[in-house]
């Protein structure tokens, strides 16, 4: 009897290694998927920088011609 718990014992302690290994393996797999979404992100990110630069400089050249036009007609 004894000898038929441990393999028992045995079978779970190995079924639930592998179903470990299994997660570690599905959440590495994740994470990389992650990482590239990611990284995705951060490329569309930068391509928006110089359309992010050309309305700055567009809204403060509006700013800058509004207080303009103010300053003439106070004076």
């Amino acid at each position: 009897m004894e000898t038929n718990d441990r393999t028992t014992f045995q079978k779970q302690k190995e079924n639930m290694i592998n179903d470990i290994a299994l997660g570690l393996e599905q959440t590495i797999n994740n994470m990389n998927v992650l990482n590239k979404n990611l990284e995705s992100v951060i490329t569309i990110g930068k391509e928006f920088e110089n359309v992010a630069s050309l309305w700055k400089n567009f809204k403060r050249a509006i700013i800058t011609s509004d207080e303009d036009l103010n300053n003439e007609q106070i004076n």
